[in-house]
């Protein structure tokens, strides 16, 4: 995130630069331009006009910062800065720091970026101005993110939610935590990031049912808005209605008198009967054209209330479809952000292959995943999953996230180190943690779990409904070892007196194991057939002698030709990893 003045300033300078962005060089036009910019700014200055020069030196940085002269900008600015400086103007100080703070920032010397940010937050403090003092610590923060200085990066980070706090902005306090959750996961600390990625999670909630409920009052608005509307086309209507009567009266007291005058004139010669009928049939023109125009008015009138109804509705429907949109795209925001902390909890690959020849394909349905891979070693033994949530997408993800933190404890906290007692007490605590017992929430998981005893490679596996591969160098045997037919988590009265059992394999140098999901062989074609356990088996099978990347390669390449234009249907983990 970064300050409000930073972003309104970055928006303006991308949409001037797409244009030109493919350019190789600046145009002559703005070459032109700058060049009599910095000849004006030489003359005033050599005057002493010091408001004409800061005009114009302000025009030539933001036209330099546009057209990436950075250094040159950053010049500009650094004269504005002297300028005000001289004359105390505190407002003009805080804007050039802060512009020159974005311009180092932009250009990543993230350095020279904190050194400028930090004298504005000094006189952000100095003026009591808590909305640039937060956006200031916003700066620093992220800019020591840049560098990978999380300690400082965190100090900023609480510092800002303390006063973001004190000014009740929930979304300035949402971006702090967002931070802190980022921090504490690149520092390894996965408590805290959690603690904080929950904070972050909570108060986005709110702000979203708030957005919602704002959405519904200005629906409400609207339609009372377009009642009275009604209201008020009615009663004009019906005040031509009484119009129209009072000329029906009219026209019938005109029609007496023609009847009196026509009964008179029958009286006369033939001559004035002629003139009666000539007086009838203009009486019936005259009627005739007074009710067409009255029918037209009508028409019109329809003509125009519907009109007024249909496009009123459609500017209603286009600002809804409008809020949906950016609704849309915040959620998106929400759920890129949660895939970079669901990936934070993948294990470092390079912390398997410090140990084994392996591969990882690893390949989410949907931005975040139902799956996930979990890694650790405790002194001479290697702990390695392949776990498979529930569903996918983000329910999937908040499975994973929950099944990665209780491995996390059961193993590193509480140093079990058996499989069949790893997966009994993650069954236990998914239970427990979702309140299965006391309600209808059947989520759970299906896992491959092993133990790798590093000294005599004697492997410990357990699973819950998925199953173990391996491949035996000498025998050149590939098997099958199933898991037991029981889920992590559901409800307990489900599974009876089940357990999982322990099955203990010698393996030696150059045997192969592989940990999967379901996603792989439950994928589809375009005939609406399955990729299967046996088509896996004889992929793996040709490509045993190659090295475990190229492995990797081969078996994406049939499971692309296979799957083609056919959408995937559930997250995809295959981990291999050869005993050394």
């Amino acid at each position: 995130m970064r300050s409000s003045i930073k972003i309104h300033f970055l928006i303006i300078i991308n949409l001037l630069f797409y244009f030109s962005v493919f350019a190789q060089e600046i145009p002559e036009n703005i070459k032109t331009e700058l060049s009599e910019y910095e000849n004006q700014i030489e003359k005033y200055k050599n005057e002493n006009n010091t408001q004409q020069e800061l005009g114009l030196l302000n025009k030539a940085a933001f036209l330099c910062w546009n057209n990436q002269l950075y250094s040159r900008s950053i010049n500009h600015f650094k004269r504005v800065l002297e300028l005000n400086e001289q004359s105390g103007n505190q407002n003009g100080i805080l804007l050039s720091t802060n512009y020159i703070g974005m311009i180092y920032d932009e250009t990543e010397d993230y350095n020279s970026a904190i050194l400028y940010f930090s004298k504005g937050l000094n006189i952000s403090k100095k003026l009591n101005d808590k909305k640039n003092i937060t956006s200031a610590l916003i700066n620093i923060s992220q800019s020591y993110q840049q560098l990978t200085n999380y300690d400082e990066s965190n100090k900023s980070a609480l510092e800002g939610v303390d006063i973001a706090k004190e000014l009740n902005d929930l979304k300035l306090v949402r971006s702090f935590y967002g931070i802190l959750a980022n921090n504490y996961q690149n520092l390894g600390n996965s408590e805290k990031s959690i603690e904080y990625f929950d904070l972050f999670a909570s108060i986005d909630k709110f702000l979203k049912k708030e957005e919602i409920k704002d959405i519904k009052q200005q629906s409400a608005t609207e339609i009372n808005k377009a009642q009275e509307e009604k209201k008020q086309t009615k009663e004009r209507l019906d005040e031509q209605t009484d119009k129209l009567i009072e000329t029906e009266s009219s026209l019938a007291k005109v029609e007496e008198v023609s009847s009196e005058q026509k009964t008179q004139l029958e009286l006369q010669e033939s001559k004035i009967r002629a003139q009666a009928a000539q007086l009838k049939f203009e009486r019936l023109v005259r009627n005739f054209l007074i009710y067409g125009f009255i029918a037209i008015l009508i028409f019109s009138g329809v003509l125009i209330l519907f009109y007024r109804k249909i496009n009123t509705q459609k500017n209603k429907i286009e600002e809804q479809r409008d809020k949906l949109d950016l609704q849309n795209q915040k959620i998106n925001s929400s759920i890129q952000y949660a895939q970079n902390i669901q990936r934070a909890i993948l294990p470092v690959k390079n912390q398997i292959k410090n140990l084994f020849d392996s591969f990882i394909i690893y390949k989410p349905k949907d931005i975040v995943s139902g799956d996930f891979y979990w890694f650790t070693r405790l002194k001479d033994r290697a702990f390695l999953a392949a776990v498979d949530c529930t569903g996918h997408g983000v329910p999937g993800a908040f499975m994973s996230m929950i099944g990665s933190s209780l491995l996390n404890e059961i193993v590193l906290e509480k140093q079990v180190s058996e499989p069949s007692k790893i997966l009994s007490l993650l069954d236990e605590k998914i239970i427990e943690s979702l309140r299965q017992d006391e309600t209808e929430n059947n989520d759970g998981m299906d896992v491959c779990f092993i133990s790798i005893d590093l000294k005599s490679n004697e492997i410990a596996f357990s699973g819950a409904k998925r199953p173990l591969f391996i491949f035996k160098n000498k025998t050149s045997e590939f098997n099958e070892i199933k898991g037991d037919r029981i889920s992590i988590g559901g409800a307990k009265k489900d599974k009876k007196n089940e357990t999982f059992n322990n099955h203990i394999i010698q393996t030696e140098t150059g045997d192969i194991l592989y940990l999967s999901s379901d996603g792989l062989t439950d994928q589809n074609n375009l005939e609406r057939k399955r990729f299967g356990s046996n088509r896996l088996k004889e992929v793996i099978l040709s490509s045993i002698a190659e090295p475990m990347d190229v492995q990797k390669e081969i078996i994406e390449k049939e499971l692309n030709d296979f799957q083609r234009d056919e959408e995937q249907r559930d997250d995809i983990t295959l981990i291999g990893i050869k005993i050394n």
